[in-house]
């Protein structure tokens, strides 16, 4: 997806506990940022490298596990593309806008 259709989506600061599923494997990192499309995850406390392109899962307490990819890493983690259908990404877009209805930035 290009970089501007993606910034146009609302992306919502957060500091939550997320556990990021690598095939059978779980780490703990702390989601950073999310939006419809995506999040970022930091990961520094965690061993494992994660490479451009690989497919990860996110388990959220509050949306449930949000399958996806790594975008790019980062200094401290990863970013994450979502792959949601519609119905999915208009679902987390009702819940991400409920709970932290307010808190967005752009």
């Amino acid at each position: 997806m290009p970089d501007q259709e993606r910034r146009k989506r609302t992306r919502y600061k957060v500091d939550k506990p997320v556990t990021i599923r690598d095939g059978d494997e779980k780490h703990n990192g702390r989601l950073t940022d999310i939006s419809s499309g995506g999040a970022a995850v930091n990961a520094e406390e965690i061993d494992a490298l994660f490479d451009d392109e690989q497919s990860l899962e996110l388990e959220l307490d509050d949306f449930g596990t949000l399958p996806g990819n790594v975008v790019r890493t980062l200094d401290d983690g990863f970013a994450m593309e979502f792959d949601l259908d519609e119905d999915g990404e208009e679902r987390l877009i009702s819940e991400i806008t409920g709970i932290y209805s307010g808190s967005g930035y752009e």
